[in-house]
C-alpha cells in the first residue's frame, strides 16, 4: 500500500477492528456516531485517545459535488454518512477508503478514489448506474420511490454497467 495515501474508514472498518492496523485514520462524526456495540466503541475510544483517529467533516461544496455525482449515477440508496465519507476522501486525495458498501465503492470509483474491501473481499471493478423497476407493472424510474406511483407495488433497484 502506498503510504502517501490517507486512510479513510467507514463504519464497517471500525466494526471489523481495522483501526489497530493503521497509525492514522481519517473519518467523520457521522461514522463515529454509528458505532454502537460496546466492544467496537471501546476500541474506537482508545484509538481516539491515542490520537490515531482524526475526525474531520468535509467542506459543504465538496459534499454538494459528491451528492451531484451520486445523483448522476442514480445512487440514491447512499446514506448521509456514506456521502460524507466519499466527500472527505475526495478532499484528502490521495486516499483509500475501507468499505464493503458496493454502492459507496461505485461512487468512489466515479470520483477516482481508491477503496478496499473490509471483510467481504468484494470490490466492484466497473462503474455502475442504477435504475428502479416496479416488480409488478415493470415501469422504470431514474429515482427511488417507496412504492410504484402507477400501481403501488414494490420497487426494486437494478444496477447496470455504464
Amino acid at each position: 500500500m502506498d503510504y502517501s495515501h490517507k486512510i479513510v474508514f467507514d463504519t464497517g472498518a471500525f466494526l471489523a477492528g481495522l483501526q489497530n492496523y493503521y497509525e492514522k485514520i481519517y473519518t467523520n462524526s457521522l461514522v463515529i456516531n454509528e458505532i454502537k456495540d460496546k466492544k467496537s466503541r471501546e476500541l474506537l475510544d482508545l484509538a481516539i485517545m491515542a490520537g490515531k483517529i482524526i475526525i474531520m467533516e468535509p467542506e459543504e461544496n465538496t459534499l454538494k459535488k459528491t451528492k451531484k455525482i451520486a445523483e448522476k449515477i442514480s445512487a440514491y440508496t447512499l446514506s448521509k454518512t456514506d456521502l460524507s465519507i466519499a466527500a472527505l476522501a475526495y478532499e484528502l486525495r490521495p486516499s483509500i477508503v475501507f468499505t464493503d458498501d458496493l454502492t459507496l465503492q461505485n461512487l468512489l470509483l466515479n470520483l477516482g478514489i481508491e477503496f478496499k474491501s473490509v471483510k467481504l473481499n468484494i470490490r466492484i471493478r466497473n462503474r455502475k448506474k442504477y435504475k428502479f423497476i416496479c416488480k409488478a407493472c415493470g415501469k422504470t424510474f431514474s429515482r427511488s420511490y417507496s412504492s410504484c406511483p402507477y400501481c403501488g407495488n414494490t420497487i426494486i433497484v437494478v444496477s447496470y454497467n455504464e
